[in-house]
């Protein structure tokens, strides 16, 4: 199922900034970073099944996964965790990979038109 978009709510990130618009693009140009490196390492450590890179990666993005409100991000988060726990089949594990990667990029889409890069 596809998610519903936007997947931000600017207004989210607009009362975040306490109305002052004019740092959206600053703040989205910085969660673009974020979320790249996160996309990276998720998919590095889920396959290497890296828990300590998984929660290093996963510590580092929680905050602004949770301030935009990105609960889809960390509930794949935890699934990634319980499937190395769980000694999940490769395949499973590239299936979370790949939703992971495909959602980020919708995300990152988003943030990339906020940032107006």
């Amino acid at each position: 199922m596809a998610p519903e978009k936007p997947l931000i709510d600017k207004q989210i990130i607009v009362d975040l900034l306490f109305g002052d618009e004019d740092y959206v693009s600053e703040f989205a140009a910085a969660s673009v970073e974020s979320f790249t490196e996160f996309k990276e390492n998720f998919e590095k450590s889920v396959l290497n099944r890296d828990m300590e890179l998984l929660r290093k990666s996963g510590h580092k993005i929680k905050p602004g996964a949770m301030m935009m409100k990105q609960d889809e991000v960390m509930n794949m988060y935890e699934e990634s965790k319980n499937l190395i726990e769980n000694e999940a089949s490769d395949a499973d594990l590239q299936g979370l990979v790949n939703k992971m990667n495909n959602y980020c990029d919708l995300l990152l889409g988003e943030l990339k038109e906020m940032a107006g890069k």
